[in-house]
Parts: C-alpha cells; sequence; structure tokens
C-alpha cells in the first residue's frame, strides 16, 4: 500500500513568487511570518488558476494581427475541458473564471494601450531572479518588444495578474507595481540577447481590475523596497518553523 502523499514540501533555501513578494510588502508583521511561512513550507496541493485564460491571452498577444478569433477559440478549448465528464468540480470552476477572465481582457483591450506595443511568447526557461539572498520567481506571460532611437531593439515583458479579489484600488495597483518592476529587472537580467531592456515596455496586467501598469515611474523606489523585504526575509529564513500539522521532508 502506497503511503499518502504529504501535505507539505520544504524549501530550505529563501525564494518568493512574485505575488508572494507583493504581499510581503503591504503586510503586517505577523502576515509577513505567515507568508515567509507559506514560501518555505509550501502546500502541496495549490494548483494555478486560469491557465486557459493565461493561455489564450498569452496567444492572442503575440498573435501579428491580434485576431479575436484567437480569444474565441481558447474559450471554446476552456469549455470542452469543462464539459468533459472526469472534471472535477475545482476545474470546472476554473474553466468559467477562465471564460470570464478572456471576456474581461476582451471588453478592455483597447484601453490597455497596447496596440502598438509588440508581444512574442517566452521560448526559453524563466531563471529565478536574486534579490539579496531571495530567489524571487518571474513568470513573464509574453516578451515585449519596440525599436528605439538608431532602430536600437528594446525588450522587456509583461505579467498577467488575475486577482478577482475585493482588495482595495492601492493594493491592487501597489501588486502591479510590484509585477511590472520585477518584470523590468527580469528583462535587464535575461533578456540581453533580445535588445536593451527597457522599464517602459515592461507591464503588469489587472485582468479583472482593466488596468494596465507601466513600470518606470516608480521603479528606482520600489525596487529599494523590494531589496529591504527580500533582505529581512532572508534574515528570517532559518527561525520559521513549520504548522503545526506540518508532514513534510525534515527541515
Amino acid at each position: 500500500m502506497t503511503s499518502p502523499k504529504p501535505k507539505y514540501a520544504y524549501n530550505a533555501d529563501p525564494r518568493m513568487s512574485a505575488n508572494q513578494l507583493s504581499d510581503y510588502l503591504g503586510a503586517t508583521p505577523p502576515r509577513r511570518k505567515s507568508i515567509i511561512r507559506d514560501a518555505k513550507y509550501p502546500k502541496t496541493s495549490v494548483v494555478a488558476r486560469y491557465n486557459g485564460a493565461r493561455e489564450a491571452i498569452g496567444s492572442y498577444l503575440c498573435d501579428d494581427l491580434r485576431n479575436s478569433k484567437v480569444l474565441f477559440d481558447g474559450i471554446e478549448s476552456i469549455k470542452v475541458r469543462e464539459a468533459k465528464l472526469t472534471a472535477t468540480d475545482w476545474t470546472k470552476q476554473d474553466c468559467a473564471l477562465s471564460v470570464e477572465a478572456i471576456a474581461a481582457f476582451h471588453s478592455a483591450y483597447n484601453a490597455f494601450g497596447l496596440a502598438k506595443i509588440s508581444c512574442k511568447p517566452v521560448v526559453t526557461k524563466q531563471p529565478k531572479l536574486q534579490i539579496e539572498g531571495v530567489d524571487v520567481s518571474v513568470s513573464l506571460d509574453t516578451t515585449t518588444h519596440r525599436i528605439g532611437k538608431g532602430e536600437e531593439k528594446c525588450v522587456g515583458g509583461l505579467i498577467l495578474l488575475f486577482s478577482k479579489s475585493d482588495a482595495s484600488a492601492k493594493s491592487r495597483e501597489e501588486r502591479c507595481k510590484t509585477s511590472a518592476v520585477l518584470a523590468a529587472v527580469f528583462a535587464e537580467k535575461h533578456l540581453s540577447y533580445l535588445g536593451k531592456a527597457d522599464p517602459k515596455i515592461c507591464f503588469a496586467l489587472d485582468v479583472f481590475g482593466k488596468r494596465m501598469i507601466v513600470a518606470p515611474n516608480m521603479f528606482p523606489t520600489k525596487l529599494d523596497h523590494m531589496r529591504a523585504a527580500c533582505e529581512e526575509i532572508a534574515l528570517r529564513w532559518s527561525h520559521i518553523g513549520p504548522p503545526a500539522d506540518y508532514d513534510g521532508p525534515d527541515a
């Protein structure tokens, strides 16, 4: 008889997702401790939502013609997945949310200002960013491109955010700012082979909030805040113990 899958995994070295780092920046001291614990002892059952929407919107943005049929085809594919007899309640809910996200994106596309920005698929594995001893996961949904002065190739990145929470407008904006800055840092560190990193084409797109944030104006200050937060995370990492019901690898 096989043993049940543990509820928790264990990360020995400091690491954060972009979302966790964004939450950390605006969190209270007790909440900050919980965020580190969740990153150090992650639950194995957590599955990312909105994969169908992410794929459809990314394909649309990377389509030279930006043909709406790409989005409609994505919706149809999601509905086929939802209708399968093997679809769980979680899958059905995820499919419904993805369809809703695509519709929200499509209705607000003209307001995003993306018409003149060229997008291309991310074709290589995305390495983590090292910030003050913390591995930060940044998952670009597309790279972004434009031609600068003197025909110089410029590159950036776009990150899609799908939160439907009732978080305040300020909280949503801060999450977007963090993601946009991380996209800019990622472009500078890992996309130089595609051109000169340009913060002006590094974006976070809040799909349900129907707004897009660009990196430049708050770039230096936001990056300083992230560095300070990561330094604190690295210092606290070894002192954070597991949750009471921890059943993962020996720490």
